[in-house]
């Protein structure tokens, strides 16, 4: 039965007890580097893992729960895979660049002037389009084998089952219709948070305008104060404008990690055995999708 993932994932975060508070208390740990992510990946992938299992429950009532001992380290995982995916189409693009003479780094290693150094003119010309949809096209690829070995290490609790080539392709490969419609949903929430923020940039601008009006005309009165008011309700309005954006962004977040543990569930993930184990879809014969 197909399953339609932003549906399914929407309702169960809007039947979770408090779930806005929950989004707004893990916005704020966001903007904490290191560890605010680690806290909150471990908690929303934690969550996955669950209805990758076929338990259905809503969002764990504590952030800080750590009920199965394992937040902290899932969380952690979860940022190396990220760190190394995201690394991958950077070091080929670099190389390529070097290689090629394309690129920023490319040009500046080869010169900019010197013809001996530099490709033929139709090579380099030709590389310059061709390297940047290499690297496109790859980091789409290592976006999506972020996804399912984020879910792989969620389930099995090590970092080096969402480092498993192969296991992580055939499960891309079994059903990647549905990592595509993960992928044109996060697009969509991409859309839509774009659009949010501009829409709220405009708001804001109308009061920062009133703001700055109030706070001349203040100043007129008494200058300090005026100008004192002035620049901390300017502060005041950025700072929520951007903890507004990045509320947002959590909810993009909560919602992409569900729609994988509910992609993950076809898997029949209790019948998992060892990590390098085949899973059962192999084992079935199943026919590639």
């Amino acid at each position: 039965m197909r399953i339609g993932y932003f549906s399914a994932a929407w309702q169960d975060i809007r039947n979770s007890p408090g779930w806005v508070g929950k989004m707004l208390l893990m916005s704020l740990l966001m903007l904490i580097p290191v560890f605010g992510w680690i806290v909150v990946y471990g908690y929303l992938l934690g969550w996955a893992r669950d209805i990758a299992w076929g338990v259905h429950a809503p969002l764990p009532a504590r952030l800080f729960g750590n009920e199965d001992g394992k937040l902290y380290s899932r969380g952690f995982f979860a940022g190396v895979i990220s760190l190394v995916c995201n690394a991958v189409p950077f070091i080929v693009e670099m190389v390529g660049g070097v290689v090629l003479g394309v690129g920023t780094v490319g040009l500046f290693l080869w010169g900019w002037n010197d013809g001996s150094l530099m490709p033929a003119g139709a090579t380099s010309a030709v590389a310059a389009v061709v390297l940047p949809l290499v690297v496109f096209a790859l980091s789409l690829f290592v976006g999506f084998f972020r996804w399912v070995g984020w879910m792989r290490m969620a389930v099995y609790g090590r970092l080096s089952a969402g480092f498993q080539v192969g296991r992580i392709w055939a499960m891309m490969r079994h059903d990647f219709g549905g990592i595509m419609r993960i992928f044109g949903m996060s697009l969509i929430l991409g859309a839509a948070l774009i659009l949010g923020a501009l829409v709220l940039g405009i708001v804001l601008c109308v009061i920062l305008f009133l703001v700055i009006f109030v706070g001349a005309w203040l100043s007129v009165l008494l200058v300090s104060l005026g100008a004192m008011v002035a620049i901390i309700a300017f502060m005041t309005v950025l700072l929520a404008y951007g903890y507004a954006v990045g509320a947002m962004a959590t909810f993009s977040t909560m919602v992409i990690v569900r729609a994988l543990g509910y992609w993950t569930r076809q898997f029949d993930v209790p019948a998992w055995r060892g990590q390098d184990d085949p899973m059962p879809f192999e084992l079935a014969g199943a026919p590639v999708r």
